[in-house]
């Protein structure tokens, strides 16, 4: 088990296990680490062969819409969704304007349907390579998507776009809020879980990695 511990001035210790299998403790001086550890065994070791698992299924290829596709090397970046295979160039600045084009061509009839059924008009659309968050939006109304939305099934990018539109009626987390998110999308919770398996195996896919600097 690969542990990090951060010392912070905080009230209670808080206890994380990161895409990368490693358990992250953030405590404040003094605090007994391995007595946490040891409570919390049984679901830390839940959790690491969670993250084992998803990482096989992260190695099997390039994720477009859910499903893993081939990937090949080649000179100019494309994705063949027809024969699901994806060319990487070896330009990343290419890869990613590849797969913004991709995924503006997926999000925008989404936007467009769910503005009009829930009565919100939101401003311009941004796409951006974001690494803590699958979307937001601006006190301007503006909304931004993460890159990587191209990488899950469709039905959870659309929770994404109701969930980011939701927020632009109501700017917090509030009863009302969810409760205008349920309305247009019932299984959120289920959504919710979903999203975050999907954002291990991203974390975890090396040619996510390579498009997010790393080796």
């Amino acid at each position: 088990m690969r542990l990090r511990v951060r010392r912070r001035p905080v009230k209670y210790a808080r206890l994380e296990v990161r895409p990368d299998g490693t358990v992250l403790v953030t405590a404040p001086d003094g605090f007994d680490v391995d007595s946490l550890i040891e409570r919390h065994r049984g679901w830390l070791e839940g959790k690491l062969a969670e993250i084992d698992g998803l990482r096989e299924i992260a190695e099997s290829g390039f994720p477009i819409n859910g499903e893993f596709y081939q990937v090949i090397q080649g000179r100019k970046a494309k994705v063949h969704t027809k024969f699901k295979t994806v060319f990487l160039s070896p330009s990343r600045e290419e890869v990613l304007s590849c797969l913004k084009k991709l995924l503006r061509k997926e999000l925008l009839p989404i936007v467009d349907e769910y503005s009009e059924k829930m009565g919100i008009q939101p401003g311009k659309v941004y796409i951006r390579h974001q690494k803590s968050r699958w979307g937001s939006c601006s006190p301007r109304g503006n909304l931004n998507f993460n890159i990587r939305l191209i990488a899950i099934p469709p039905e959870l990018r659309e929770y994404v776009v109701i969930h980011e539109l939701a927020h632009l009626k109501y700017m917090n987390h509030s009863r009302a809020f969810w409760e205008l998110v349920g309305r247009f999308y019932p299984d959120y919770k289920t959504a919710r879980k979903e999203l975050k398996k999907w954002w291990t195996i991203i974390e975890l896919n090396p040619h996510w990695k390579w498009l997010a600097g790393g080796v």
